[in-house]
C-alpha cells in the first residue's frame, strides 16, 4: 500500500480520501469497477444523477494515489479503464439481450457484449485518464483537468469509428426537466462537460497538499452549486408554459410482437394487427400514422399485395413506416436498406411518396444484417433460410441526414433507431432545410423491457431539446410517444385491448406540438460553445495549478 498519502482539507472526508488513494493492485481495480458500475443508476430509468458525484469523487481520489506511484501512468490507466469497464458492463448490460432471443443458437456469443464491449469501450477512458494524469496536481486544478479529459473522452467515444454515444453523463438529467434545457444552448456534449465538472467538484475539498487554503478547496464546489442554480432557474423559466399544439394529428401504432416470434408468425399476422388498429374508429382524414422500424417482417415496398391492403385501409390519411427494402443491382444482386417510407392511399399504384434510407449503421450489427440480425455476418449460416441472404449482405448506408418533404405532411427530420443518439444528424438536417418536427422509428424489442429501452427513449428526447423540434417516436416494444420541443412528453401510446396474447400492442393519437424557437445549439454558435468552455477549463486548471 501507498502509506505516503496524507489528506488535508475537510477533516470528515480525510479518512475516505486516504482509503481510496491508498488502494493498489486488484483492490484498486475492483473499487474502480464498482464505482463505474454504481454510476449506472444515474441514467434512465432511475436518473439518480447525484450518484455521479460519489463515483467521480472516488475515482479522482484513486488517481491522487496512483500519481504517487513510480509507474503512475500505468496505475492511472488501470483505474480509469476499470471504471469504464464497470460503467459499460452494468449500464449497457442489455446489449446481451439480442443473444438471448434464441439462446440455444446465440448464447455462445455472449462474450461479445459482456466482455469485449466493456473492455474495448473502456480503453477510451483509460487512455484519456492517463493523459489527465500527466497534468495532475494535488490542488483543485485536478477537478478541471478531470472534467476536460473526461469530456474529450466522451466526445471521442461518440465519434470514433462511427461512434457509440450511449449514456453520456449529460443525459442523466431527466429529459424535459429544467436542467436538461441546457442542451438547447451547447448540445449534449457541452452539457456532459458541465455535468462532469459539477459532479467531480466535491473531490477538490480534500487533497494531499500540506498547506492551508480551505477557500480554494471549496471554490469548485461553490462554482458547481452556482452552475446548478443558474441552470435550474433558466431551464425552469424556459419550460414554465406548455407548448402550443398544432392542428395536425399524429397516430402512433406498434404491434408489439415479441422479437422471437416476429419472423415465425410472419408478415400476414403482424400486418393484420396494424390494419386492425387502422379501423378502430378514432382515425380521421388528414391523420399521419406512424409504424416503428421494421414494423412488418417483410420488405413492404416489394410486397404488392401488402401495399394494396395498406392503401385500402389507409384512405385519406398518410402512413410513415419503418421497413427493410431491397433494390436489384448488377446481376440481380439484392442491395438492402433500412428505410423509412411515406405512403398514401395510392401506394399500390404509385409506390412510396417519399423515402429515407438510414445512413448511420450500427457498428458490428447493421454493417452485417442490422438490428434485425445482430452480428448477422458472423452467424448467417445459423439463421433461417429466408434471413441468411440479408445477414450476409448487411444494409447499405443511405446518403446522409435529410429533411423529408411530402404532400400533406409537415417537413420532418427522419431518424431510424441508432441515429437518434447523434446530435449532429438532426442539426445537419436542419441546417440544410428547417423542419417542423422529428420522426423517429426504432425497434427496441431486441433489448428486453429493462434499462435499454428506457435509456434509448431518454436520449432520443434530447434531440428535441437541442433542436427545439417536437418529436413523434414509435418504438417496437419500447416507448412510443409525442414529445414537445423542450423534451417533455405530451402523449404516450397505451396498451390496445384484445391484442394477441403476449404482444405489447400500443396505440396513441394526439396533436403534434408546434416547434419551439430555434435554439442556440441549432446555430453555429452552439457547437463553438463546447470548445470555448473546454478552453475556459484549461485556463481554470492553469490558474489553480499550484495554489
Amino acid at each position: 500500500m501507498n502509506t505516503a498519502v496524507r489528506s488535508h482539507g475537510f477533516t470528515a472526508l480525510g479518512p475516505l480520501h486516504e482509503a481510496f488513494a491508498r488502494l493498489t493492485g486488484w483492490a484498486a481495480a475492483g473499487a474502480a469497477v464498482l464505482l463505474g458500475a454504481f454510476s449506472a443508476v444515474a441514467f434512465a430509468p432511475f436518473h439518480f444523477s447525484a450518484v455521479l458525484a460519489l463515483s467521480f469523487t472516488g475515482l479522482i481520489w484513486m488517481i491522487d494515489g496512483a500519481r504517487s506511484h513510480r509507474r503512475w501512468g500505468r496505475a492511472v490507466f488501470m483505474r480509469t479503464w476499470a471504471f469504464g469497464v464497470g460503467f459499460t458492463l452494468i449500464s449497457m448490460h442489455w446489449t446481451a439481450e439480442p443473444f438471448l432471443v434464441e439462446p440455444e443458437r446465440f448464447a455462445i456469443f455472449l462474450w461479445m457484449p459482456l466482455i469485449l464491449l466493456p473492455a474495448g469501450m473502456a480503453l477510451i477512458w483509460g487512455a484519456f485518464g492517463a493523459m489527465a494524469g500527466a497534468f495532475w496536481s494535488a490542488s483543485p486544478s485536478r477537478v478541471f483537468v478531470f472534467a476536460f479529459f473526461f469530456a474529450i473522452a466522451e466526445f471521442v467515444r461518440g465519434h470514433l469509428f462511427g461512434g457509440f454515444p450511449w449514456n453520456l453523463p449529460g443525459t442523466t438529467w431527466v429529459p424535459g426537466g429544467a436542467l436538461s434545457q441546457a442542451a438547447s444552448l451547447g448540445g449534449v456534449y457541452w452539457l456532459t462537460l458541465l455535468t462532469v465538472f459539477v459532479m467531480a467538484a466535491p473531490a477538490a475539498m480534500v487533497d494531499t497538499r500540506d498547506a492551508r487554503g480551505l477557500a480554494l478547496r471549496i471554490a469548485p464546489s461553490f462554482g458547481a452549486v452556482i452552475l446548478l442554480a443558474l441552470g435550474w432557474a433558466w431551464g425552469a423559466q424556459r419550460i414554465a408554459a406548455p407548448s402550443p399544439l398544432s392542428d395536425q394529428y399524429v397516430v402512433l401504432m406498434d404491434s408489439g410482437v415479441p422479437q422471437d416470434e416476429k419472423w415465425e408468425v410472419g408478415r400476414d399476422a403482424v400486418l393484420t394487427e396494424y390494419l386492425r388498429m387502422m379501423t378502430n374508429g378514432e382515425g380521421q382524414p388528414g391523420d399521419i400514422i406512424i409504424w416503428p422500424e421494421g414494423a412488418v417482417p417483410a420488405s413492404l415496398l416489394n410486397e404488392i399485395d401488402a401495399l394494396d391492403a395498406i392503401g385500402a385501409y389507409l384512405g385519406p390519411r398518410t402512413l410513415i413506416a419503418g421497413t427493410a427494402r431491397y433494390q436489384l443491382e448488377e446481376q440481380n444482386e439484392r442491395v438492402y436498406f433500412n428505410s423509412m417510407v411515406v405512403l398514401d392511399e395510392n401506394v399500390g399504384r404509385s409506390g412510396a411518396v417519399a423515402l429515407y434510407d438510414k445512413f448511420r449503421l450500427v457498428p458490428f450489427g447493421e454493417l452485417a444484417a442490422a438490428e434485425i440480425i445482430p452480428f448477422g455476418q458472423a452467424i448467417s449460416d445459423y439463421l433461417p433460410g429466408a434471413m441468411q441472404q440479408l445477414a450476409r449482405n448487411g444494409f447499405h448506408p443511405g446518403t446522409g441526414p435529410a429533411v423529408i418533404f411530402a404532400d400533406n405532411v409537415p417537413p420532418f427530420v427522419a431518424l431510424i433507431c441508432y441515429e437518434g443518439l447523434y446530435p449532429e444528424i438532426t442539426r445537419a438536417a436542419n441546417l440544410a432545410a428547417r423542419a417542423d418536427w422529428i420522426v423517429l422509428v426504432s425497434n427496441d424489442a431486441w433489448f428486453g423491457g429493462g434499462m435499454g429501452p428506457a435509456q434509448h427513449y431518454a436520449q432520443n428526447r434530447y434531440r428535441a431539446i437541442e433542436s427545439g423540434l417536437p418529436m413523434a417516436r414509435v418504438a417496437s416494444r419500447g416507448a412510443s410517444a409525442i414529445i414537445d420541443g423542450y423534451g417533455r412528453e405530451v402523449l404516450r401510446a397505451s396498451p390496445v385491448q384484445d391484442a394477441p396474447s403476449g404482444w405489447n400492442t400500443t396505440y396513441g393519437r394526439g396533436k403534434l406540438p408546434a416547434p419551439a424557437e430555434v435554439t442556440l445549439f441549432q446555430s453555429r454558435a452552439g457547437v463553438v460553445l463546447f470548445w470555448l468552455t473546454l478552453a475556459a477549463f484549461v485556463g481554470l486548471a492553469f490558474a489553480t495549478w499550484r495554489r
